[in-house]
């Protein structure tokens, strides 16, 4: 049966948010709108109507929103761009070491994980200078974190010795 544009809401009323209905989601409501009826724009009506329909969003919750797209980086050798980052307190190993300092190679995902005694930035940059530079090179670039050992002066200026170019994410948004 075909439904004028005029009676199509009492039908959507009827197969979705009625007795009969169910607050079915797009698909079946309008498997069992099909069996009966036609209009034009069919599709388009019920998924209007159901996603204006308050029972059906108080259940779903929020809609998913869309993210930014993620930053592509061209990295074009191994060691060429690491990035570093300090976790940590752990219990203490019996050297005195209760933090781990991670280092991973943006080319080849290699990582490189060193117990440290604290998170202090001299105690980071002396680490990253004699067991990464060292045996990798220094690299262009050293992504981290906006943690003080990475954002103080120390640290910066052994990047700037060292010729290598420092980024940082955004604080909780890696």
């Amino acid at each position: 049966m075909v439904v004028p544009k005029a009676k199509v809401p009492d039908v959507l009323q009827l197969y979705h948010s009625g007795c009969s209905g169910g607050h079915l989601g797009v698909k079946r409501t309008l498997l069992k709108i099909r069996e009966r009826f036609y209009w034009v724009h069919c599709r388009d009506d019920v998924e209007t109507w159901w996603r204006k329909c308050k029972s059906c969003a108080a259940v779903k919750g929020p809609q998913i929103r869309s993210r930014g797209a993620l930053k592509l980086y061209n990295v074009g050798a191994p060691w060429e761009r690491i990035a570093i980052n300090v976790a940590g307190p752990f219990p203490g190993s019996e050297s005195g070491n209760k933090y781990f300092m991670v280092v991973m190679d943006y080319f080849t995902k290699w990582p490189e994980v060193f117990a440290i005694p604290n998170q202090e930035a001299s105690t980071v940059a002396d680490k990253l200078v004699h067991e990464v530079f060292c045996r990798f090179g220094v690299p262009l670039e050293i992504h981290s974190n906006q943690g003080r050992n990475f954002e103080s002066q120390i640290f910066q200026e052994t990047c700037r010795v060292m010729g290598t170019h420092k980024t940082r994410t955004t604080s909780y948004h890696p």
